[in-house]
């Protein structure tokens, strides 16, 4: 009992070690990126939703509506010439979805809500001036990574509410990995800029299995969708 209890501790403070490893190579890299490039910070609000795949009949989106998150971060952006650019971003995201549904007149609803560390690379294209001065407009698209810090799931019913940490192992059966494309586009006046950006998760949040399928779980997949709307000032 005293071996697995040790055991347990060191297996927990070898995550948190790993995790501030991580963090900490982010931010040295974003002060090296911050350095060769223009930087931009932004926040704004995003409204967010998951898909389901039941493994039987295929229906998606079951019973389940989006939830308004929010993010904040800072992009890069590397010129490569006159009108194309490339831009890697650190974002810190909320995501999650939102159900709610009605049993003989009784109201239940469930919510999951994750806390993401975003990195998105895209390639941008400029028109006019967006970089720092009069008006322009952009568009960029690419693809992100995502490493879930931390989650949750809420339940409510008539009786009671219940609230659950995800620990995104086999207990919940949830990966902290996601990834996917992303794009949008935005507008610049000086040094503000507005942009409308779109996420499609493609990696199955539910996957235990090397062809992307859950088999052991009534549902097959389960992955984030999401329209972002970003206000941000570039230096």
């Amino acid at each position: 009992m005293v071996l697995k209890t040790l055991n347990t501790l060191g297996l927990s403070k070898n995550k948190h070690l790993t995790m501030n490893k991580l963090i900490i190579t982010l931010l040295l890299s974003s002060f090296s990126l911050g350095l060769m490039a223009q930087v931009g910070v932004k926040a704004g609000v995003n409204f967010t939703n998951m898909v389901f795949e039941e493994d039987e009949t295929g229906i998606q989106d079951l019973a389940r509506t989006g939830a308004t998150n929010y993010s904040i971060g800072v992009e890069f952006i590397l010129p490569l010439g006159d009108v194309l650019a490339l831009q890697p971003e650190l974002l810190y995201a909320k995501k999650g979805a939102e159900s709610s549904y009605t049993v003989l007149g009784q109201t239940f609803s469930s919510t999951f809500s994750y806390n993401y560390l975003d990195i998105p690379l895209m390639l941008r294209f400029s028109l006019g001036n967006t970089h720092g001065e009069g008006l322009g407009v952009y568009i960029n698209a690419g693809g992100y990574g995502a490493y879930a810090i931390n989650g949750k799931s809420t339940s409510v019913t008539p009786l009671l509410t219940t609230e659950t940490d995800l620990t995104f192992d086999e207990i919940d059966d949830q990966k902290r990995l996601d990834y996917g494309f992303v794009g949008g586009g935005g507008i610049t006046l000086g040094n503000l800029f507005f942009e409308v950006r779109y996420q499609h998760g493609i990696n199955n949040l539910l996957d235990d299995d090397a062809n992307n399928n859950n088999d052991n779980n009534k549902f097959s997949k389960l992955q984030h969708r999401g329209i972002g709307l970003n206000l941000g000032v570039i230096f």
